[in-house]
């Protein structure tokens, strides 16, 4: 059934895409010049996924690592937010 899940390569090919999709909160500005190798190494990794344990596998590989990115993007958003809301009520 979920064989990929005993599998290694499956674990370091996740990590990767889900380090891929962490860099971008990890820049100060977002460019292209910055976004499409980014992208590059998060497709390479899901399709590394796919070829290795199956095409199951990769979407889920991608759905994770793509959930991850966007929950700590919200959670950087949150906390900006608030930083910004304190400096303009008391600074």
């Amino acid at each position: 059934m979920m064989t990929f899940l005993s599998n290694t390569t499956w674990w370091l090919t996740l990590a990767l895409a889900t380090a891929a999709a962490t860099l971008p909160l990890l820049l100060k500005s977002l460019r292209m010049l910055f976004i499409l190798p980014i992208l590059a190494l998060w497709f390479a990794a899901v399709i590394s996924m796919g070829v290795k344990t199956g095409i199951l596998a990769a979407f889920i590989g991608g759905v994770i690592s793509l959930l991850w990115g966007f929950l700590l993007m919200m959670t950087s958003l949150l906390f900006s937010g608030v930083r910004q809301m304190a400096k303009k009520r008391y600074g």
